[in-house]
C-alpha cells in the first residue's frame, strides 16, 4: 500500500494536474488576454467538417474556444478584446477589418456530420454519417466603446464543443501551439494531424483534403500550386509546434492521389522537461494517458482521488480488468471503459473484495495478535490475474502455463492450496 509520503506526493501531483489548463480557467495576469497555456477542445466531427476562415475569423474562433469551460452546458456571450484579434496591428484600417469580419463570420456555415445519441447521454460519430449545414455564430458584433467584439456560438453546434467527455471522440490542443500558426490552412491541418497524434501518421486523399479545407473548384487546380501554397507553408509554420510533420505523395498513374502525413517529434525545447516526469505527474496519470484517456478526463479522476472517493489501487484494478475484457473482445474502447468505471465506480465493490482477499492480515487459527499473519486469495483470482495481466505485467516474462505460474509465484513462495467455503484458496502464513 502507498505510504503517507507517497500519498503526499500524489496530492502534490494531483494539485498540479488540476491547475493545468484543462479547466480552462480565466487568466491570472490579465483579464483581457487569455493565458497561453490553456487547453481547447473540439469534437472530432468538427475537426473533419468543411469550413473556412480568414485569419481574423480564425483568431476570434480560437478566442471563443479558450473561454469554454468543462462545466458549460450552454454557450455564453463573450467579450473578446481587439488585442486578441488584430495582435500587433493598429490603426483605423484594422478596426474596419474587424467590423467587416464580424459581418462575414456570422454568415459562415459548417458542413458537418450529424452525431448519433448514445445510451450514456453523449453523442458520437456514425460509420455512415449524414451531413448538414449549420451556422457557426449566433452573434458577432464590434463594440467601439469597449474596444472589442461581443460574440457567441450558435447553440446548434453545442454537441461539438460542450460536454466533451467520451475519450476518443474529441481532441485537445494547447493555445500556445495554436498561436504559432498564421495561416488558416495551417490551423486546419494542425487539428487534422492532432487528432491522429497517437498514430504518428495520417493519410488523406487529395479530394478529401480539398473538401476539408473548403477549396473551391477553381482554387489551386494544379497540385503543385496546392503543395506550395498550402502543404509546404503549413509544414514550415508547424515546424515550431508539437505537430511538426513531413509528408509523402502517393500517386495513381501520374496524378497525386493521397498525401501521407508523418508526424515528427516536437522541437527539443518542447520535449526536454526541466524536471523528471515522475516528480510532476503520478504513475497512474501516465498509465491512463498512454491508454488514451484524455486530459479533461484525467482532471475529473484527479478530483475524485483528491476527494477520497477511491484510491490509486482502484485505478490499477480497473485498468487490469478492462484490459482483460478488451483482449477478450468484450469492449472496443478501453480508454472510455476505464474512465466510465472510475467515474461511476461500478467495479469498486469487486475491487474491495479482491483487496480484502489479497491483503488480508489476520490472526490465523485464533492465534494472539503479533504471533503471525495470513495472506490469502482465491485460486480463481490468481487465475484471472494470470489470464489478464496489467500493462506492466504484460512486459514481464511469464510462465507458459498457469500451473507453472502457480508454482513459481505462489507455491514456491510458501503458499498452500486450502478449501474454504467450497472454493480453493491460496494461503500463506508467516
Amino acid at each position: 500500500m502507498p505510504t503517507k509520503s507517497t500519498f503526499d506526493a500524489y496530492k502534490i501531483a494531483l494539485s498540479r494536474l488540476q491547475n493545468r489548463p484543462v479547466a480552462l480557467l480565466m487568466p491570472t495576469k490579465s483579464p483581457l488576454i487569455p493565458a497561453i497555456d490553456k487547453t481547447v477542445a473540439q469534437h472530432n466531427a468538427l475537426i473533419n467538417a468543411r469550413f473556412s476562415f480568414v485569419p481574423l475569423e480564425m483568431r476570434l474562433f480560437i478566442s471563443l474556444l479558450t473561454r469554454i469551460e468543462p462545466g458549460d452546458a450552454q454557450f455564453r456571450e463573450h467579450f473578446v478584446p481587439m488585442a486578441e484579434i488584430i495582435h500587433e496591428r493598429t490603426g483605423g484600417s484594422a478596426y474596419e477589418e474587424v467590423k467587416q469580419m464580424c459581418n462575414n463570420i456570422t454568415s459562415r456555415r459548417l458542413y458537418i456530420e450529424k452525431l448519433v445519441d448514445t445510451q450514456q447521454g453523449t453523442r458520437k460519430r456514425s460509420k455512415k454519417p449524414d451531413f448538414e449545414f449549420i451556422p457557426l455564430m449566433a452573434k458577432a458584433a464590434y463594440e467601439s466603446d469597449r474596444g472589442g467584439v461581443v460574440a457567441s456560438f450558435n447553440p446548434l453546434i453545442m454537441p461539438y464543443l460542450l460536454q466533451l467527455r467520451e475519450s476518443g471522440n474529441f481532441t485537445l490542443a494547447q493555445l500556445e501551439q495554436l498561436n504559432k500558426l498564421k495561416s488558416f490552412y495551417s490551423y486546419r491541418i494542425y487539428w487534422l494531424l492532432k487528432e491522429y497524434a497517437t498514430f504518428k501518421e495520417r493519410t488523406i486523399t487529395v479530394a478529401q483534403l480539398r473538401f476539408l479545407l473548403d477549396l473551391q473548384e477553381g482554387e489551386y487546380p494544379r497540385f503543385n500550386n496546392l503543395r506550395t501554397r498550402i502543404l509546404d507553408k503549413a509544414q514550415t509554420e508547424m515546424q515550431q509546434t508539437d505537430m511538426s510533420f513531413t509528408y509523402e505523395l502517393q500517386k495513381q498513374g501520374k496524378a497525386v492521389s493521397e498525401v501521407k502525413f508523418l508526424l515528427g517529434a516536437p522541437q527539443a525545447e518542447q520535449v526536454m522537461p526541466t524536471k523528471s516526469p515522475s516528480s510532476e505527474v503520478p504513475a497512474w496519470t501516465r498509465t491512463l494517458a498512454e491508454i488514451g484517456v484524455g486530459e479533461r478526463s484525467l482532471a475529473v479522476v484527479s478530483q475524485q482521488l483528491e476527494a477520497g472517493e477511491y484510491d490509486v489501487d482502484y485505478i490499477a484494478y480497473v485498468v487490469r480488468i478492462v484490459e482483460g475484457q478488451f483482449r477478450k473482445g468484450k469492449i472496443k474502447k478501453p480508454a472510455g471503459a476505464i474512465y466510465k468505471a472510475l467515474i461511476e465506480k461500478y467495479l469498486y465493490a469487486d475491487y474491495q473484495q479482491a483487496k480484502a482477499a489479497v491483503e488480508t492480515k489476520k490472526n490465523p487459527q485464533g492465534q494472539a495478535a503479533g504471533k503471525g499473519i495470513e495472506v490469502a486469495l482465491r485460486l480463481s483470482e490468481a487465475q484471472e490475474m494470470y489470464d489478464n495481466p496489467g500493462p506492466y505485467a504484460q512486459r514481464q516474462k511469464r510462465a507458459a502455463t498457469f500451473e507453472q505460474h502457480l508454482y513459481q509465484v505462489y507455491l514456491q513462495d510458501g503458499f498452500a492450496v486450502e478449501q474454504r467455503g467450497g472454493e480453493d484458496w491460496l494461503v500463506k502464513r508467516e
